[in-house]
């Protein structure tokens, strides 16, 4: 039986050719800051994932799938010491609220209720902050971007369970 956790696969390099991020210079208060940023990040791509599977259309279900990973990613391994502070790229691009909010015309609407697509939106705009807390005081300021992403988790999970 394997007891390897989601959690420890990312906190501990659990991608291909990925050592991780290196938290050396990082006190207690902050690397707690960022053990709390992964189990969010992990709890919040699960909700998502949940999403995802009640989509008919296969492309809805890759979108909400790659917006869960990216959320995941982001929340575990991207916030690093070495960056700017600023997420650029690909796992921004992913976060883009237009991938459940408009329509496309070659594909139906996703099956999501208003109440859900709002937390999704939220979980993204923090989720896309996060990274930018290592510019100021890392061990305050990520801890409350998890609590607004928990909050708004909060909001998503009561309108998925109606």
């Amino acid at each position: 039986m394997n007891s390897t956790s989601t959690i420890d696969l990312i906190l501990f390099g659990g991608e291909p050719n990925d050592d991780g991020p290196d938290y050396d210079g990082l006190n207690a208060p902050e690397r707690e800051a960022i053990a709390e940023a992964t189990v969010t990040g992990v709890r919040a791509a699960v909700w998502i994932r949940t999403l995802a599977e009640r989509q008919d259309e296969e492309d809805h279900r890759r979108s909400l799938g790659r917006y869960a990973r990216a959320v995941e990613r982001i929340l575990s391994r991207e916030i690093v010491l070495d960056r700017d502070g600023r997420l650029e790229g690909e796992l921004l691009y992913e976060l883009d609220p237009a991938a459940f909010t408009l329509e496309r015309p070659d594909a139906g609407p996703m099956d999501l209720r208003p109440a859900e697509r709002v937390a999704l939106a939220a979980i993204g705009a923090a989720t896309a902050s996060a990274p930018s807390t290592v510019l100021g005081d890392l061990a305050a300021d990520l801890p409350r971007i998890c609590r607004l992403i928990d909050h708004a988790l909060a909001v998503g999970k009561r309108w998925t369970a109606r």
